[in-house]
């Protein structure tokens, strides 16, 4: 028996990668409504980096429904991987680069804790003062009451 008779079967193989939320769309097929996610990861430092692309119409979509996952946020995704492309061919039939490498995943998910922080404004977040101390407030209130320790 050779391995061309042999019928050749799926791995389980899984992927995981974090990265930057680059573009997500709420799409309307012919089986509903569900959102087309691309990430975009650097493998190395300093490199193009690798677009990650995914659907969802379950979990990620509810998250997307309730403004989680905008663009700009770094998230965790494992899932299996389908394809992974670097060409693509033109209306010309010319076969062309892409910008960064392509890998696409299906039964993608983002595990527990895999969502990282949110792009903030323009201006970055600022911490507000909620209450100003000052150590000549605490004198007016006098010596502080303690409690003796325990004896052992």
């Amino acid at each position: 028996m050779t391995d061309s008779n042999l019928k050749s079967y799926a791995q389980f193989n899984s992927f995981q990668i974090t990265g930057r939320i680059s573009n997500i769309d709420l799409v309307n097929g012919k089986n509903g409504e569900f959102i087309a996610v691309t990430i975009i990861s650097n493998l190395m430092t300093d490199d193009g980096g690798v677009t990650v692309k995914f659907l969802d119409s379950a979990n990620l979509m509810t998250l997307y429904s309730n403004g989680k996952l905008p663009v700009g946020r770094m998230v965790t995704v494992t899932g299996h991987i389908k394809t992974i492309k670097e060409t693509y061919t033109n209306n010309m039939g010319e076969v062309v680069m892409l910008k960064r490498p392509q890998i696409e995943l299906v039964d993608a998910t983002i595990p527990t804790g895999g969502l990282g922080p949110i792009p903030t404004g323009e201006g970055g977040s600022q911490r507000r003062a909620t209450a100003v101390v000052r150590p000549s407030d605490a004198k007016k209130y006098g010596e502080l009451a303690v409690d003796e320790a325990p004896a052992f």
